[in-house]
Order: C-alpha cells, then structure tokens, then sequence
C-alpha cells in the first residue's frame, strides 16, 4: 500500500464541508431509512451548522454528537489535518508543534491532541492468542542508575501479540494483584505467554495459563527459538522515543499517550492507511 502523501490528504479534506460529509459516511454509512420517521430518504446536509436533515420530516443528524469533535469551534480541516499529522510520525506531534503547525493557541492544541488521542483509544478489545509477549518498563523524567529502583517512575505494562496487536496498561504498582487481572483480561488462557524472570510472572501457569516460558536475561539470554520478549521491548523503545518528542508527560495523561503509541504499531501494516483507520475509529463511538 502506497504511503498517504499530504498532497493526497489535501485533496481529499480541501474544506470543513467535505470533512463533515466524511465524518457523517463513517458514523452513518449510506443512510437510507430515517431515524425518527422511519421512511425511505435521503440526508442534505445543513450550512449553517454541522447537520444533516431528512428531506421528509426534517428530523436532524449531528455526526460529531458524542465524539470528541462535539462542539468545537476549531475548524473540522484543521482536526483532520492534526489527526493526518499525529499518524504519519513515528513519535507523535507535540502540542507546541500543533500549535505553530495550525497557527492556534497552545491551549486549543493541546485540546485537539488529548481528544484525538481519545479517538485512537476507542478500539475493540479481544483476547490475545498465540506467542504472547509481556514486560514492563519504567517512564519519567528522573535519571536513574542501572540496578537502582525507579521510584520516580511510572510503570506501564506491555501485552504484545507475536504478529499482532499490543496493549499497553499505565498501573501504579508492579506486583501480582495489580498485574495479574490485566493479564487475565488480555490474554487467553490457551496463549503461550513469554516474560523476563521478574518474580511477579512465576505464578501465570498457577493462574491458569497454560504455556509460561520465562528468558533470562541475567545469563545474558535474550533469544532461545520462539521465546523471547524482544518484540514487546521494541515496542518499548519507540514509547521512549515519543516520551522524548514531549520532553514531559504527566502521570494523569499517561495512559493516553500509551495509547497512541498503541494505535500507530497496530496500524502500522494494514491495507487500509494509519489515518484512514483513526478517522474509521469514530464509527465506534456512541451518540
């Protein structure tokens, strides 16, 4: 599939009307029966507000209603554009690059970004299967010297699917009875799950699943066959980086910036376009 060029993304999304036609085509699809009144019609859309109106009963249709578009008084090209813009980095935009980006204040920045963030969390969830790898790793802004315990530092869990999905949960603990629920909810039981030789996974197989294979990294093994956790720790890496790109993110936000994170490798590969895909996403909010 051929990367989608800004050039194309301009053409596609020239002005709000075309936006708000796109937004209404994901939510609605080919809207042929009336809502309200029930009859065979067809939607024209309103000029004067972002609404579209049955040609029989005028019965209204907002397509942002109960998405985080709701409301904005930002132009729906500019929100596209961001979303165009957050799904072709490796690392993210910033709020402050939006902001010279789309020539807005830094507070309507950094809006836009924690809602468009919302919209790449909106995805189904479904249990892992297969090779599933799990590990941890620590985020903040404090330095801290090899061996010694992070305490300044937020620990997010990672679930990766070998050749598949990840998920990535921000807890304020690592230990059994915080990890362990996260796990039962993720992965399935059948799954063969690999992790490092940290004393909280040594009971997974008492828990229930049913293949556990733990890779010693203290003997310097990081690889034997199929068992490893190098894919979940590339993953780790690339959440790194994109920690870097804000210089600073507050635990209260955490979990939102590891789900963008989480939506750009799960889309990383498809038919479909990264930016296609989260505005598809709106389809799965509820008015």
């Amino acid at each position: 599939m051929a990367k989608y060029t800004l050039e194309q993304f301009r053409a596609d999304y020239p002005n709000d009307a075309v936006c708000l036609d796109k937004i209404f085509k994901v939510r609605f699809g080919d809207l042929r029966c009336c809502p309200k009144c029930g009859r065979e019609t067809t939607f024209k859309r309103i000029p004067t507000r972002k609404s579209y109106q049955c040609r029989l009963c005028y019965y209204q249709i907002y397509p942002c209603a109960g998405t985080p578009l709701e409301n904005t008084r930002t132009p729906l090209n500019y929100w596209l554009y961001a979303m165009y813009l957050m799904t072709t980095t490796r690392t993210g935009v910033s709020a402050k690059e939006l902001e010279r980006i789309l020539g807005v204040t830094y507070k309507t920045a950094w809006r836009m970004n924690m809602q468009i963030r919302k919209i790449m969390s909106a995805m189904q969830n479904r249990k892992f299967t297969g090779i599933v790898e799990v590990d941890e790793v620590y985020l903040g802004s404090t330095y801290v010297r090899k061996g010694a315990e992070p305490k300044d530092k937020k620990p997010v869990i990672g679930i990766v699917e070998r050749l598949g999905e990840v998920r990535g949960v921000v807890v304020d603990k690592v230990n059994k009875e915080t990890i362990y629920p996260i796990l039962d909810k993720n992965i399935d039981k059948s799954a063969t799950v690999n992790t490092d030789e940290a004393k909280v996974y040594l009971g997974l197989e008492k828990d229930g699943f049913e293949k556990h294979h733990i890779i010693r990294h203290l003997y310097k093994c990081y690889r034997k066959g199929a068992k490893s956790t190098n894919t979940v720790e590339g993953w780790f890496s690339q959440i790194r980086r994109m920690y870097a790109t804000h210089i600073h993110i507050s635990e209260k936000y955490l979990q939102n910036y590891i789900n963008e994170a989480a939506f750009r490798y799960n889309h990383r590969f498809p038919e479909t376009p990264m930016f296609e895909n989260l505005v598809l996403n709106l389809s799965l909010f509820d008015e």
